[in-house]
This record gives structure tokens, sequence and C-alpha cells, in this order.
């Protein structure tokens, strides 16, 4: 058993799913929101009998393998070694890695030294003497720059550089990370000089979910000797890199990720400042998000810890349209979320340090969002005037027409018309209008036609699907003797069913040569290639049926003849086409008058059934 196989035969697949995605049991297999892209209806199954998993919604799929690297976008490599120390497997010897997860893995590596280079000037450093006074009267405990690994970037133009250049890294691969800058100028007869990025300032470590450092956030010190016009921007990040990306990092999720899965809840505050603070305060499941706009890459991050984010930002959400884009992208996602209203107008910071109590009361006295949009807008305009009802509905309902699930919005139209004293028709037809405008409220399946697939493949792969998790030995029996075989078009499909006649075929020697049907056994005779094909049928979500044998054949009967009669329509047309391009003479026209007669019966007499 090579490296691979071994791992595989230690670990469970739902195990492994079941840290990141809430999975419910469906028949033999698990479903769950898919953790890839966002989806209010699972559709992401994962089956212990394949071990493997597939996503109906956007097409992937693999093993444990491909899981890994697809969660944790790194290489193969690097699922191997994670899987294998997970499994407690000794590797036979490292798998070869490509030179973009080289380039990564050096990325990971010296920004992990510089980290360790900023943790030290400003914890045991005199150069670090003022960062650590700043952080010192911040309320920053020592424990806490430790956990988080906050470091201090020295005032000088190279300092990083030498010390990583003394190291042996090389100068490309320095910038490549966004440690160190190229300088355009001459200076000393030279002209390719660095300088770092980072100087003089607090500076926080970015780590990915796993734990590795991605960049960094610099925060300078706050200094009255610089003149108007030269002072410098109060944040600066890594810029984007292989390994850093900005949409995809969720300040202290490694961290806190444990308290969020434990409390069912992210509380998603601004700066990395909010989350030290409020750690230190009792507040263990808060991250930052780098301002108030949450991506699609911040929800699947955080989705896989839990459904439900509370916002306790600085900046006003209700006035803030990328904070309101980011709400509607977590929307989407099926996320529950809440807003907390800081007390005395304080950012979460100012309120751990001086109230924690208050800020957890906040944060326990968090009121659904859409409530939050509706009461700021009252709050702000008078609503017993025209304008400021206007004012109201202006800002609320484009707010209300993203909401997808109807029971939700109808609650807040009528929300709506008592807090503005106008009829729950008038403001429905208003937000038909927006809808309208602004192409929303069209049916799901106009708005993403299933345009790669047509229906006659789909109801071959569903027939795949009752044919392998069903009776397989019986079914396809009656396969075979329908003489539908032939007709299979979908080219994965078919081929499939051409290995399971050789599978099937009786087994020399075997117990009165009868047929037996194991599907580990049917995988690995399949080619690769075949696997996402075979994965999707399998896993097909037919437990409402498969409980019932009534029921369930049924259904396999149904699907055959609706199969037979795409077939029939099929032929009646090719036949049709054919005799009108081919010009036939009359003793052509009778044969095909009959051909033509038997296929018409043969197609009517399956509507017939139909309708039984």
């Amino acid at each position: 058993m090579n490296d691979i196989d071994e791992i595989k035969s230690r670990l469970n697949i739902v195990d492994i799913v079941g840290k990141s995605v809430k999975l419910k049991k469906t028949g033999r297999n698990f479903k769950g929101l898919c953790p890839f892209h966002n989806e209010k209806t699972p559709s992401f199954i994962v089956s212990p009998d394949r071990q493997r998993f597939h996503c109906f919604g956007c097409g992937r799929g693999g093993s444990i393998f491909d899981l890994i690297m697809e969660l944790h976008h790194i290489e193969f490599a690097e699922a191997l070694e994670d899987l294998a120390a997970l499994a407690g497997v000794t590797l036979a010897r490292r798998p070869e890695v490509t030179q973009e997860g080289k380039l990564k893995e050096k990325l990971y590596e010296v920004n992990h030294l510089a980290s360790e280079f900023y943790h030290y000037i400003l914890t045991k450093h005199a150069l670090g003497g003022r960062g650590l006074l700043y952080l010192k009267n911040r309320g920053v405990s020592e424990k806490s720059m430790k956990t988080f690994m906050l470091g201090y970037s020295p005032n000088s133009w190279d300092g990083l550089y030498r010390f990583l250049r003394k190291k042996g890294y090389e100068e490309e691969l320095l910038e490549k990370a966004g440690l160190i800058i190229r300088s355009t100028k001459n200076y000393k007869g030279k002209t390719n000089n660095y300088y770092d990025r980072f100087r003089g300032r607090v500076m926080f470590a970015l780590h990915d979910h796993r734990g590795n450092v991605a960049g960094f956030a610099g925060r300078t010190l706050e200094s009255k000797s610089l003149p108007a016009g030269r002072q410098e921007a109060k944040y600066i990040n890594t810029q984007e890199t292989p390994v850093y990306v900005k949409s995809n990092i969720v300040y202290a999720l490694n961290i806190t990720k444990d308290a969020i899965q434990k409390e069912n809840n992210a509380v998603v505050m601004e700066g990395e400042l909010d989350v030290i603070s409020s750690f230190q305060a009792g507040i263990p499941n808060a991250v930052a998000i780098k301002g108030s706009a949450l991506t699609e890459g911040h929800v699947r991050l955080i989705r896989r810890f839990t459904d439900r984010l509370t916002f306790a930002l600085d900046s006003d959400l209700a006035g803030d349209a990328a904070a309101r884009r980011g709400i509607e992208v977590a929307d989407s996602a099926g996320l529950e979320m809440r807003v907390v209203t800081i007390p005395a107008g304080k950012d979460p910071d100012e309120a751990a340090r001086e109230s924690p109590s208050l800020l957890k009361k906040a944060i326990a006295d968090a009121v659904p969002v859409y409530d939050y949009f509706l009461s700021s807008a009252v709050k702000r305009y008078d609503a017993t005037t025209a304008y400021g009802k206007k004012r109201i509905s202006d800002e609320f309902l484009p707010i209300l027409s993203k909401i997808e699930n109807s029971i939700v919005k109808n609650h807040y139209v009528r929300q709506l018309s008592h807090a503005i004293a106008t009829s729950e028709e008038a403001i429905s037809e208003r937000l038909d209008r927006i809808n309208r405008e602004s192409g929303l409220g069209r049916p799901q399946d106009a708005a993403e036609p299933e345009t790669h697939i047509t229906r006659p493949e789909k109801l071959e792969l569903y027939l795949l699907a009752l044919l392998l998790q069903g009776n397989t030995v019986e079914l396809f029996e009656e396969l075979e003797d329908s003489g539908l075989l032939p007709d299979f078009t979908r080219p994965a499909v078919h081929k499939i069913l051409d290995f399971l006649i050789g599978y099937l075929a009786p087994k020399t020697g075997g117990p009165e040569g009868k047929r037996v049907f194991l599907m580990k056994d049917f995988a690995d005779t399949l080619p690769t290639e075949l696997h996402t094909t075979l994965d999707e049928a399998f896993m097909w979500d037919i437990s409402d049926i498969l409980s019932d044998d009534e029921h369930f054949l049924r259904e396999w009967h149904n699907s055959l003849r609706e199969f037979k009669k795409i077939i029939l329509r099929k032929n009646i047309q090719a036949l049709t086409k054919r005799h009108r391009g081919d010009g036939a003479k009359q003793s052509e026209s009778v044969s095909f008058q009959k051909e033509l007669t038997g296929l018409t019966d043969s197609l009517r007499e399956l509507e017939k059934e139909s309708q039984i």
C-alpha cells in the first residue's frame, strides 16, 4: 500500500469535511452548504462509500486530497503532507512541488521570518521602544503581543532588508513578498537600491486561516511633529502577492476560529486593535475584515465555522455602500446577520478597554441587520412628512429588494408600512418597480439557465444515478433487456455503462455465475477521467425514494419510459429528415410509412402509459 492509499484508509472524508461544513445525513450520503461557492440550498454531497465529494452547484468534486487543495488553496504536495500528519503516516519520500508551489513556500517562509524579526524588535530590542510604549498605552498586554505576533518595524530604511539578505534570501523574493521596494533613484552610483516597505510602524502579522503568515499591516505611530502635507497613511498593507489576497484574509481567524465554532457566531470588526482589545476583554470570537466590506472570500471562510455574523463596526453601516454590498453577499450565502450598537458611539477598541461588560451586552443585544437599516433610516428622517417617507423608502427599499427569502422580505414590507404609515400595496408596487429596473425578481431558472447540459443528457445521468444507488444487478438486467444501452449518448455515461457490462459479466468459478456489484471495486476498474461523472451519479440525492422500494421502482420505470420517448422522438425526426432529403421513390415511401407508423404507435403507447 502506497502513502496515498494508507492515508485514505486511515481518514474518513466525512470527518474531515465536517470540520469545515455542517453536514446532515441524507440516505447513505451527507449534505451541506458548499464551502467553495455561496449558496442557500445545500448542494454539496459527501459520500462515505466513495470517500469523495461532489457539489451539484459549482461542479467541484474529488477525493479527500482534492478537498484539502481546494479548501486551503494549496498544491497536492502540501495537501499530502498535511493529511499524512493528520493520519499519522510517515511519508516514504516528499513529493515533487511545482515552481508555483515552491514560490509560495518561500514566501510563507520569509514572511514568517519577517514576523519574528518585527516581534523581536518590539519585545526585546531598544529600537522597538516607541512601538512597545504605544501598544502598552493602548492597553495591549504582553501575552496578546505574543498571541497575535505583534511587532515593530525599525524606523530605518533597510533594517529588515539587511537582516533577510544575511539569511540568504534574494532581493527578487523579498520584493515579491512585498517586504521591500525597489528605488528608481540613483544612490552612490547604484541604480537597483532597495528599502523596507514598512518603517517606524507597529506591525500586525496577517495570517491565513491555516496559520501561515501571508502578509502584514503596519500602523504608524501618531506624531504631531510632521508638517502638513507630509503626514503618512495611518495603515499600509502588503500589496497583493501569490500568498496575500486581501479579500481572502480574515484577521485573527486562525486564533479565534475554535471560539467562533463553539459560539456559532463571528463578531466582525474593522481593525486589528478592535479584535485584540475585545479578545482581552473576554470576547474570543471576534475577527477583522480590514474595513467594513465583506467579500465573497471572507464569507466563504467564515461560513466554514458559523452561519451567524454580528457586525461591530466603527463606521455607520447604514451609510456605507460597500458594507451593504457585503451584506448582500452574506445574505445570498444564507448567513444570519446582526448589528451591534456600540455604547456612547465608541469603536470596539475603546469600548473593550473602558467598559468590557457594556460591549458584551451590546453584542448580546445586537439586532437583525435589516431591523438596523430600517431603524437607522427612521431615526435620521422625519417619518411624518412626505419628504421623510420618501427618503426612508429610497434608502431601505433597494436593500429590501436584495433579500432572497420571500417570507423575510414580506415581514419587512409590513415593518416599513407601519414605520412610514403607508399601505403595504404601495410599498410592494415600488419594490416591484425597483426589481424590474435592476433586473431582479426573475425566475432563478431564467437568470441561470442550464445551457451546458440538455434534458436528455440530464435524464441519462439520472438513470445512471438510479442504477448505481438501487439494486444495480437487477436494474442493469432490465436495462439490457430494454435494448436502450446503445442509445445513451452522453460520452462519460455511455463509457461507464460499457465498463458495467464487463464488470457484471458472470465470473468464472463464481457461485452459479451470479453477478455481484460492489461500488468500490467497480470504481477501481474505471479510468480516472470517469470518476467525476460516477461521483455525480452516485451522489445524486435520491434519499427521498431510496427508502421506499415501491416508490423507487416506479421512479425507475417512469424515467426509463421518458428516455424511450426521447429516443423514439429522435428516431422519428431523423427518419423524416432522411426521407425528405433522399427524394424517395414510391416503394421506399411505403417502407418509410410502415417504419414511421411503427415508431409513432410505440410513442403513442408510451404516452398512454404515462397518463395511467
